[in-house]
């Protein structure tokens, strides 16, 4: 069984943004995703054969969210294979229906259960709206742009499919009026430049013109929209990495080893804050005020986090939890998940058995430390540079 089909591609284009990512990968010919075909058909190749077609069906899914976790979970096989583990997935669990996605074994330390999730999934409504605007950036991009790149500034979103005819024939009108010479560059004089406002069902778009440079005038192939301004918004990303490990950490009772939770983080914003927010609780600061109008402050955590809450540890059947930010096909050459150690686990991972970075705690001296170790894409084999140039 084969992940890709076999046929000669010719396609060379950039992927649309309505366009299923598989599907992309599937039909270009770009060196980069041929590359990139090659080695997830290695990947695949080694998966248990008899999990084989359950991982093809989510990988092929057009529904971005199957295929992320589906890529997630054939990733988490791949990299702990080559890091000398033996998996079984899917392994049965006395008294429970359902089953962790792997069982780990080997390097000498024993074996231990493996969980793969994603965090930072959009929201069902904020999915359908962005196929909507999908839909919209991609007709945008097939207007008679010779002489402008466009940016765009970005407010709401849409609720119904917006006219995209109507916007591709209005944006042509309008910027066949403007004269490539006479508009200022940006970032010279943003006040002067001439801008097409248009909006549909609570989304507002804003479009500003930037001049090609003599060279790219006229030059077909290239796509109008050069940059894109979204909304500011709040982004709770230890909130949602905290969830995904929740949802795993007492599915099974106690099993008697260690349990890892791998997690990728597949929203806007994600960094070491975020993560020791998430685990050991949200950072705050203490003021306590004097009667002479005068106070001090402290620094502390929350007693919210995944590994203490109000009444001290909790979720100890969590061992660690292996956070990656956005790893995705073509970054995987370059991001490397670190593995942050549960100071408090009932079933302890040995940080000195693990090869790639990891945070391990000392509660006596109340500090983290983060340890190097080897890169994924190494472990891996990815060339590098990665993805390979074009």
């Amino acid at each position: 069984m084969r992940l890709f089909e076999t046929f000669t591609r010719t396609e060379h284009r950039s992927k649309n943004r309505s366009e299923p990512t598989f599907d992309y990968y599937n039909l270009s010919a770009r060196p980069a995703v041929c590359a990139l075909r090659e080695i997830l058909e290695r990947w695949f190749s080694r998966f248990p054969e008899e999990e084989k077609k359950n991982l093809r069906g989510r990988l092929r899914s057009p529904r971005e969210s199957n295929s992320q976790g589906a890529f997630f979970e054939l990733y988490i096989h791949e990299l702990f294979s080559c890091l000398g583990f033996d998996l079984h997935a899917h392994p049965t669990i006395h008294g429970a229906s359902t089953h962790p996605d792997f069982l780990a074994s080997g390097c000498g330390v024993g074996q231990f259960y493996i969980e793969a999730r994603l965090a930072g999934l959009p929201s069902e409504q904020e999915q359908s709206a962005d196929a909507r605007a999908a839909v919209v950036y991609d007709a945008i991009n097939t207007i008679h742009s010779p002489n402008f790149f466009l940016r765009l500034d970005i407010r709401g979103a849409p609720n119904t499919p917006p006219p995209t005819r109507k916007l591709r024939e209005d944006l042509t009108k309008w910027l066949s009026h403007l004269n490539a010479d006479e508009v200022p560059q940006l970032g010279s004089d943003d006040s002067a430049a001439p801008s097409f406002h248009w909006q549909h069902a609570g989304w507002n778009l804003m479009f500003t013109p930037i001049p090609k440079s003599a060279g790219l005038r006229s030059k077909p192939g290239v796509r109008p929209i050069g940059i894109e301004v979204p909304e500011g918004g709040w982004f709770a990303a230890d909130v949602e990495i905290k969830q995904a490990v929740e949802t795993k950490a007492d599915k099974y009772g106690d099993l008697g080893q260690s349990l890892m939770v791998a997690v990728n983080y597949v929203g806007m914003h994600c960094d070491n804050i975020d993560v020791m927010n998430a685990l050991y609780g949200q950072e705050s600061t203490i003021v306590s005020f004097a009667d002479d109008g005068g106070f001090t402050q402290r620094d502390q955590r929350k007693p919210n986090g995944l590994w203490f809450g109000q009444k001290g540890p909790r979720n100890p059947g969590v061992s660690g939890v292996m956070i990656a930010s956005g790893l995705n096909p073509m970054n995987m050459g370059i991001v490397t998940p670190e593995l942050f150690h549960n100071p408090w686990a009932n079933h302890p991972l040995a940080p000195s058995t693990w090869q790639l970075p990891q945070c391990v705690a000392d509660l006596e001296a109340r500090r983290v430390e983060h340890l190097s170790g080897s890169q994924a894409g190494t472990v891996l084999g990815i060339p590098s540079p990665w993805p390979i140039p074009d």
